[in-house]
């Protein structure tokens, strides 16, 4: 991927460091103009972040399955109806390791799905998320499960056609005591394309970005 292949409207990561590690939270190429980038302020849990002129961070792009990467620094920030950052366009992009913390979004999205196992599958069951990234999601569901159980999922997106794909089951985080309640558990997509992925990427993005215009915070 070369810097010339970035476009307006591109989105990218912009890597942020924190107590828990590195963290990728979505942005998007608003303007070009010359040398210069004018890419959209980043968010967490619905606010923007405020990063200092003259601060050197990493951007990732995504480009036919592969992940490019450079660092910019920032010249300048400019207020507005979308708050922007403005960089220098990086020397070069080159090609990054896969392995990444996603950016999640506080969100109750209905799921369907169905377990998987040796003997075939379940009926359709159904469950909510708690969150959801583009590496996977929380889930909220009355079936009992364990880790390591196979399923096959459809993400409801609002406003966006559904994600269908398989998952399975991370972490038990929580198991329901009583009858009537849900049962928390951390999965992870598994066999997760570009196209899907770059789905759920843009619906997080999507939806900050809505939440701001509308004042509101997770």
């Amino acid at each position: 991927m070369k810097v010339d292949d970035i476009k307006i409207n591109q989105l990218l990561e912009i890597e942020i460091e924190s107590s828990k590690g590195n963290e990728y939270l979505p942005s998007r190429i608003e303007e070009i103009h010359g040398n210069n980038w004018y890419i959209s302020m980043p968010m967490r849990r619905g606010v923007y972040l405020t990063l200092r002129v003259g601060q050197r961070i990493k951007i990732q792009f995504k480009f036919k399955n592969s992940l490019f990467g450079g660092f910019v620094t920032i010249i300048d920030r400019r207020r507005g109806h979308i708050p922007l950052l403005i960089v220098n366009k990086p020397q070069e992009l080159v090609r990054m390791n896969q392995k990444r913390t996603f950016v999640r979004l506080e969100i109750a999205i209905p799921v369907a799905f169905k377990m998987v196992n040796d003997k075939g599958k379940s009926d359709v069951l159904e469950g909510v998320t708690g969150d959801i990234s583009a590496g996977g999601l929380c889930l909220f569901t009355p079936v009992v499960m364990e880790k390591d159980q196979k399923m096959e999922m459809m993400i409801e997106l609002p406003d966006c056609e559904a994600v269908l794909c398989k998952a399975h089951v991370v972490r038990v985080l929580a198991k329901a005591r009583q009858e009537g309640e849900n049962s928390k558990y951390a999965i992870e997509y598994d066999d997760f394309n570009e196209v899907q992925q770059d789905r759920i990427f843009k619906f997080i993005f999507n939806k900050q970005r809505e939440w701001i215009k509308k004042g509101v915070k997770e």
